[in-house]
């Protein structure tokens, strides 16, 4: 026994199946961790964010405000940007007598004191003064968290200046009062996650959305993802508004506007602090522009506030997923399973969308790729399977039926419930003259060595013109033409094989000859018609044979060859369909055994001069 027929017998098809599957179930692990099978899951997310916000909008409790620090406040004021001590100080006190629950700046207060501008003039304003007053008056009644900057150039979290680091540590342990603006951002730059210290360039440091709610009372592990299908697009209120309106004494109004309100401070400008996110946030820009920085604090506010950040299935849960899906290796029907499958796919967005509703995100990329793949490799197995059965079944029966049926066996057009036809087809009958006689003399291994070289060089010759080989009895053989492959005219393709089956016989004679043995000689009848052409049997023993008058005609038609002197026979059905009509010689009216006299036709080569 070889090794390749041992390896055989140990890997059966069930031990296969088993691990086909356990393969896919490590493609499965393997795909879940795949940053391909990640960025399409991320795209996916994105597309049901915006589906999501256009169809169906979810409402919620708690809402932060946004204060925008924009170019016309710029335009407003006389101050750069870094000298803008006063303008935060009224805000500050704005949002006191607001009443505002707690305000978060997504803005990081000077480094420095400023000192050498207030030495240069007498009159001029201490802008460190100022600050440090508002800021000191701000928490004695409304929380304040302001935001560190990471310096990617140094390393390390910009420093503000020291005074205000204390007054703002004041505020006591609840929640830390300067914390990091940074955010996790995916491999395409776009910001999903919640910003965890796992993420944040120091780990020691908090982010400044979960020390706002927390300042608001707001306290909890979070970990997930930012929920952007909460809330409409942002609309900010203007910096100089809010000032003017305190300017003004407007307390009502800012009350109204502030009041119980987490405040967020940043800049809406066009060109500063731009991220990318799943979606338009800021209902003042175009949808496809990117967003100010502030408000992906603020939906990240909208998503703790409400305490419904969207929690992604775990690990475990995804992988029982996709374990259920490489089930599709197993089965027999591709087409069931095609069906199955396409059912399933649908199932799991939907199942994936209702899961949205409840906040929880169902990653579906890694299952369907798993059930893809294992739906594929399930057909690609299969058909080699097939296509190794059809290898062997060939194999196993080529010598036993003619290579047209062989091919409609194959291909599944023939077995033994194919229902029988009745086709227009020629038959071909041949024999051996004198053959009882030459086997009185002969050995019967000898004989039987005698008939296979015969059968072996008319065999080929019937296939080689369309012929299907019926059977053979004794030395003689049946054979039809025009079924199971369709012939435009069958009764040629028969008159063509019976002259090269006299041609090839002059050659096996030369052979026999040369080798002291007696030449053969042979008869041939042709007859044209309907026969009913299909299996015939049981389902343990069949064959593919024409049956009818047409078959009966054509071996009587050969029994009168030895009788009228010519190698070839055939009837006027055959004639009228011949080119060569006029080389065939009319023999008359000729009675057959069974049936009334029917006109023959003999044709006889130029080359055969041996009498019949």
């Amino acid at each position: 026994m070889t090794k390749f027929r041992r390896l055989q017998e140990f890997f059966t098809p069930r031990l296969l199946q088993v691990l086909g599957l356990l393969a896919l179930f490590v493609v499965a692990a393997f795909l879940l961790r795949l940053p391909a099978v990640i960025a399409i899951d991320n795209k996916i997310l994105d597309l049901q964010f915006k589906l999501s916000r256009e169809y169906s909008p979810q409402k919620i409790a708690i809402d932060p405000v946004v204060v925008g620090l924009d170019e016309a406040f710029l335009d407003e004021v006389d101050e750069p940007l870094s000298l803008n001590h006063q303008h935060l100080a009224n805000f500050l006190k704005a949002m006191n007598q607001a009443g505002a629950k707690v305000v978060g700046m997504d803005l990081s207060l000077p480094e420095k004191r400023f000192d050498s501008l207030i030495s240069t003039r007498k009159d001029a304003v201490d802008f460190h003064k100022i600050l440090l007053g508002g800021l000191l008056d701000s928490i004695q009644t409304t929380p304040l968290v302001t935001a560190k900057i990471w310096d990617l150039k140094h390393a390390h979290y910009r420093d503000i200046q020291v005074d205000y680091a204390a007054v703002l540590g004041m505020q006591g342990e609840q929640f830390q009062a300067v914390a990091s603006a940074e955010f996790c951002r995916d491999s395409d730059q776009r910001i999903r996650r919640f910003p965890g210290r796992d993420c944040q360039p120091d780990r020691s440091e908090r982010g400044l959305a979960t020390e706002i709610a927390a300042a608001a009372g707001v306290r909890q592990d979070w970990n997930g993802l930012i929920n952007y299908r909460l809330g409409e697009r942002f609309r900010y209120v203007p910096l100089q508004e809010v000032l003017r309106l305190a300017g003004q004494g407007k307390t009502a109004e800012l009350q109204k506007r502030f009041a119980g309100k987490v405040v967020l401070l940043g800049a809406t400008m066009d060109a500063t602090d731009l991220v990318d996110l799943p979606v338009s946030l800021a209902a003042w820009l175009p949808v496809n522009d990117p967003n100010p920085g502030v408000l992906a604090h603020a939906q990240l506010l909208r998503s703790i506030l409400n305490q419904r950040l969207l929690q992604q299935a775990g690990t475990l849960s995804l992988f029982a997923l996709s374990a259920v899906f490489a089930l599709f290796w197993l089965g027999r029907s591709i087409r069931i399973k095609v069906a199955v499958f396409a059912v399933a796919t649908m199932g799991l967005f939907a199942a994936n969308g209702i899961a949205m509703q409840y906040d929880v995100w169902v990653p579906p990329t890694a299952a369907f790729l798993t059930g893809l793949l294992a739906l594929s490799s399930s057909s690609a197995w299969q058909a080699w399977q097939h296509y190794i059965d059809k290898q062997r079944l060939s194999k196993a029966f080529s010598g036993r039926v003619s290579p047209a049926v062989m091919q409609e066996i194959v291909e599944g057009r023939i077995d033994q419930t194919s229902q029988s036809r009745r086709l227009h087809v020629c038959v071909l009958f041949s024999d051996i003259r004198s053959f009882t006689t030459l086997c009185e003399h002969a050995q019967a291994e000898d004989v039987v060595s005698l008939l296979n070289r015969y059968f072996a060089v008319m065999s080929k010759i019937v296939h080689e013109h369309g012929g299907t080989i019926d059977k053979f009895i004794g030395d003689g053989m049946m054979a039809f033409f025009g079924a199971p492959k369709q012939l435009d005219n069958p009764a040629q393709n028969a008159f063509n094989a019976a002259r090269a089956m006299l041609f090839v016989l002059d050659a096996l004679n030369l052979e026999l000859q040369a080798e002291g043995k007696t030449a053969l000689q042979i008869g041939i009848g042709l007859h044209a018609g309907d026969a009913v052409i299909g299996q015939v049997g049981s389902a343990e023993r069949h064959e593919y044979t024409a049956i009818g008058d047409t078959v009966n005609t054509a071996a009587r038609i050969e029994g009168l060859c030895k009788d009228v002197g010519y190698p070839v026979v055939c009837s006027e059905a055959v004639l009228a369909s011949l080119e060569e009509a006029d080389t065939l010689t009319a023999l008359g009216d000729k009675n057959l055994k069974g049936r009334s006299a029917i006109a023959v036709w003999g044709w006889q080569p130029v080359s055969v001069v041996t009498e019949i």
